[in-house]
C-alpha cells in the first residue's frame, strides 16, 4: 500500500511538473511574440527620424530666430539623432556664430538676401538640390520636411503621422493656404498648394517626380516667369503638371496666415498637443511663446495635464483680454525688419513735419 502511495504521488508530481513546464513554454513563446511586434512597432516609429530630411529655412538677416529654436523643439538630442539641417543665405560679418555652430549642418546658398520671388524660389531650389545629394550617400530617406525659422514642429508627432504614410507613393502634404485654389493665368483650371509657413512634407516619390523641374538654374526662372512665389509655384508643379493633390491636414499644420481669433486664440490644451506645426507672427505672437508651447507639451508629456491646461488658459486668456500688447509691434528678431520700421517711422516724421509747416503756413495766411 505504502508503495502504490509513493508511486501515486511520483506520478502526480509528474504530471504537475510536465504541466508547468508546457504553460511556462507556452507563456514565454507568446511574450516572445509580444515583444518583437512590439519592438517592431516601436522601432518603426523612432527610426524613421532616420528616413526624414529636415531643413529649417533662415536669413542671417534673422539669425536672432534661431535662439527661440534651440530653446524650444530643437534640443541637443534633436540634433544629435536627426538628419537636420539650417538653410541660410550666408555667414557674415554680424553673423552670431556661437549660435550657428550649435547647428550640426549649416548649408550657405548664397542666394540674393531680400525676401523677394527670386531670394525664396532660389532657396527653394537649393533645398531638393540638397536632398538629391543627401539620397546619394544616404539611400534610407525617405521624407523631405521643411520648415520656416518662425515655426515650432511638434516632432512627435511628425514622426508619428508621417510612419503610417508609405512614402513610395507620392505624398504633397501640408496646410492649404488659399481656400478655393489659386486660378492658373490663361486658363479656368486652379490649383492648391501647400503654405511654406506652416511647413511642407515631400514623399521620395513625389521628390523623385519633381526632379526635373526644380533644378537650380530652372526653378527660381520659372518661378519669376510665372509671377508666383516658391510655395505657389511648387504647387503648381505638383498638382498641375504632375497632377498629383494635396494632402492638407489643416487641423495639424498650422501658419502664422490664420486669422488669430480663430486660430490660437481659441486653440484648447489638446489642440497644442496634437499639433504638428504652429506658425509665428511678430503682429500676434512673439517667437518667445515657442520655448512656453514646448514646455506645456512637455508637461502633458509628464502627465501633467491638469497644470498645463491651467497655465495655458490662463496665458492665453490673458493675451485675448490685453489686445493693446500688440499695438505697435515689429519683428525684433529680424535686423531686416528693423530697418524698414525705422525707414517707415522716418518717413511718417517727415509727412508729419509737412503738415505742420503747411498748417503754420495756413494760419499766417488767414
Amino acid at each position: 500500500m505504502q508503495r502504490y502511495t509513493r508511486r501515486y504521488t511520483l506520478y502526480f508530481r509528474l504530471v504537475i511538473f510536465l504541466f508547468l513546464s508546457i504553460n511556462f513554454c507556452l507563456l514565454l513563446f507568446f511574450t516572445t511574440n509580444q515583444n518583437r511586434n512590439s519592438h517592431f512597432s516601436f522601432n518603426k516609429t523612432t527610426n524613421i527620424a532616420n528616413r526624414i530630411v529636415l531643413f529649417v529655412r533662415t536669413s542671417h538677416n534673422c539669425q536672432s530666430r534661431l535662439n527661440y529654436l534651440l530653446q524650444s523643439w530643437i534640443s541637443r538630442n534633436v540634433l544629435k539623432k536627426s538628419n537636420l539641417y539650417l538653410i541660410t543665405d550666408r555667414i557674415s560679418t554680424i553673423t552670431n556664430l556661437t549660435l550657428l555652430n550649435s547647428f550640426h549642418n549649416v548649408i550657405q546658398t548664397h542666394c540674393p538676401e531680400t525676401h523677394n520671388r527670386i531670394d525664396l524660389c532660389c532657396k527653394t531650389a537649393y533645398e531638393f538640390q540638397l536632398f538629391y545629394s543627401l539620397n546619394k550617400i544616404k539611400s534610407n530617406l525617405e521624407w523631405l520636411c521643411r520648415f520656416d525659422d518662425d515655426q515650432y514642429v511638434n516632432l512627435n508627432n511628425l514622426y508619428k503621422y508621417l510612419s503610417q504614410i508609405n512614402a513610395s507613393k507620392p505624398y504633397y502634404i501640408g496646410r492649404t493656404s488659399i481656400n478655393g485654389g489659386l486660378k492658373i493665368s490663361n486658363s479656368n483650371r486652379t490649383y492648391s498648394f501647400a503654405t511654406y509657413g506652416a511647413g511642407v512634407c515631400f514623399s521620395h516619390a513625389l521628390l523623385k517626380q519633381l526632379r526635373p523641374h526644380v533644378n537650380i538654374k530652372i526653378l527660381p526662372r520659372n518661378c519669376i516667369k510665372r509671377g508666383l512665389s516658391d510655395d505657389a509655384y511648387i504647387g503648381y508643379l505638383i498638382e498641375f503638371i504632375l497632377n498629383v493633390s494635396l494632402t492638407a491636414i489643416n487641423d495639424r499644420f498650422h501658419s502664422h496666415l490664420e486669422k488669430l481669433d480663430k486660430s490660437f486664440r481659441n486653440y484648447s490644451l489638446d489642440d497644442l498637443f496634437h499639433g504638428i506645426t504652429f506658425g509665428f507672427s511678430w503682429d500676434r505672437y512673439k517667437l518667445d511663446w515657442l520655448p512656453i508651447i514646448h514646455q506645456l507639451i512637455n508637461l502633458i508629456n509628464q502627465n501633467q495635464y491638469e497644470t498645463a491646461n491651467h497655465l495655458w488658459l490662463f496665458l492665453r486668456n490673458y493675451e485675448k483680454e490685453h489686445p493693446e500688447n500688440l499695438k505697435d509691434k515689429y519683428d525684433e528678431s529680424c535686423i531686416s525688419y528693423q530697418r524698414l520700421r525705422n525707414q517707415s517711422i522716418e518717413l511718417q516724421m517727415r509727412k508729419n513735419k509737412k503738415i505742420i509747416q503747411h498748417s503754420k503756413k495756413h494760419i499766417r495766411r488767414s
